[in-house]
């Protein structure tokens, strides 16, 4: 008797997707990959390695080397260059950082049920205007006094960094989210879908 109801569980769970999947978006291609090993101390190991701590990451190539900019949200509006030296760093391409050239990464204010930081990546467009009204125009800026929410600077729409969430404005989706693995100071950063 055990053993069927074994199987049924089984068989019940094996048909239901857990929507695991679902929480990510692949609608936009990313590809990011930092070592921080060559980069010690720079405001995106900040932004891993502290509780509520987000920074805005883009790319660009200037004369043959990659630039990667970051800017924080601790309310100094610096925008970090971080000149990526080395041949293994410039052979890769950060063309393909979300829906236009710009993701939001960071460590949320609490811990998952294993006790370990909750990092996440989102898009740093607005995912409704994206939705609605297409083309890539609709950049997301800091807002709140903690700088842990950003604003469609088209459509209003607050959006909590620690879920993603509308927390003001219109009703519509999360912001898009990508997969995020870091192992912590000196390890690689890989963002993408």
């Amino acid at each position: 008797m055990k053993a069927r109801l074994l199987m049924a569980l089984v068989v019940v769970l094996s048909l239901c997707g857990c929507g695991a999947e679902d929480l990510y978006t692949s609608d936009y291609a990313c590809r990011f990959v930092f070592n921080t090993k060559y980069h010690a101390g720079t405001s995106i190991e900040t932004a891993l390695n502290g509780p509520g701590m987000y920074t805005m990451i883009s790319a660009s190539k200037i004369g043959g080397v990659w630039h990667i900019y970051s800017t924080l949200n601790d309310g100094q509006d610096k925008t970090e260059d971080i000149r990526l030296n080395t041949a293994e760093e410039n052979y890769a391409d950060y063309s393909d950082l979300g829906a236009a050239n710009g993701i939001i990464i960071g460590q949320c204010s609490y811990l998952d049920m294993t006790g370990h930081p909750v990092l996440v990546a989102w898009d740093r467009q607005c995912s409704n205007c994206l939705r609605d009204h297409g083309g890539l125009r609709y950049p997301l800026r800091w807002a709140g006094g903690n700088r842990q929410s950003v604003e469609c600077t088209n459509c209003g729409r607050l959006y909590s960094l620690e879920t993603g969430a509308i927390t003001d404005g219109d009703a519509g989706i999360s912001l898009f989210r990508y997969r995020i693995s870091y192992a912590g100071i000196g390890s690689v950063v890989s963002v993408g879908n």
